[in-house]
């Protein structure tokens, strides 16, 4: 029995033929409402290796190049039926279309951020004990958490010398020497030079910190969480 392996998310219908997916599979659009998805119907989950992932993310990059729109679907995702792949996404229908707004006519740029550590402006304490009840606790530490991803030196000389390149961000602070942070910056098509060009001009600001920028890459951290 066969299942559906999905590749991505469209905006509209794409501008020629869809053709085949990681395992040869002929690749078909599945409209569930308003949204627009591409899979293939497979035997069996790929293999997890590199191949694998190359081969998907070349199925995602040729479908980016026939639509304005693209939010890939995470890797080695399936479902069982076209009915499985509408459940999935109706519950996140309306942050998916906005989503897909978002991206139109962009791609990503994904920047990782190398060094002993990040120099932080205001370090915050790590437990607000004076606040009542597990909610408010809960958001005071997502608070503390964004503020913390944002807050160092190094990243705000980033965005004051790529800001201007950047539609949209998403930060994840590692803190692991030698790896320090991953940024994913949302660009316009076509202005992956004007940003490297632009990353290496305000490199100097930066320190002992080393910026290591690839892509670009259709929006891969700009998909909400209801793609798996």
């Amino acid at each position: 029995m066969s299942r559906l392996y999905l590749y991505a998310l469209l905006g509209g219908p794409p501008s020629g033929p869809l053709g085949a997916g990681l395992a040869g599979e002929p690749l078909r659009l599945v409209r569930c409402g308003d949204l627009l998805a591409v899979a293939g119907d497979v035997p069996k989950a790929p293999s997890i290796d590199a191949a694998s992932l190359r081969a998907h993310d070349a199925t995602v990059r040729r479908l980016a190049e026939m639509v304005e729109a693209v939010l890939p679907i995470r890797f080695c995702t399936l479902v069982d039926d076209e009915s499985a792949l509408a459940g999935l996404l109706e519950p996140q229908r309306a942050g998916l279309g906005e989503a897909l707004a978002l991206v139109a006519g962009r791609e990503q740029m994904t920047l990782r951020l190398y060094g002993e550590g990040l120099h932080d402006d205001a370090p915050l304490p790590d437990a607000e004990p004076s606040l009542p009840g597990p909610g408010a606790r809960y958001l005071a530490a997502r608070r503390r958490e964004r503020r913390r991803a944002h807050g160092s030196r190094e990243m705000a000389a980033l965005r004051r010398g790529l800001g201007a390149l950047i539609v949209d961000e998403r930060v994840e602070r590692h803190d692991m020497p030698p790896l320090l942070a991953s940024l994913y910056h949302l660009i316009e098509r076509g202005a992956s030079a004007r940003y490297l060009s632009a990353l290496e001009t305000i490199a100097g600001e930066l320190g002992a910190v080393r910026a290591r920028a690839t892509g670009p890459w259709p929006p891969y951290a700009f998909a909400p969480g209801a793609i798996p």
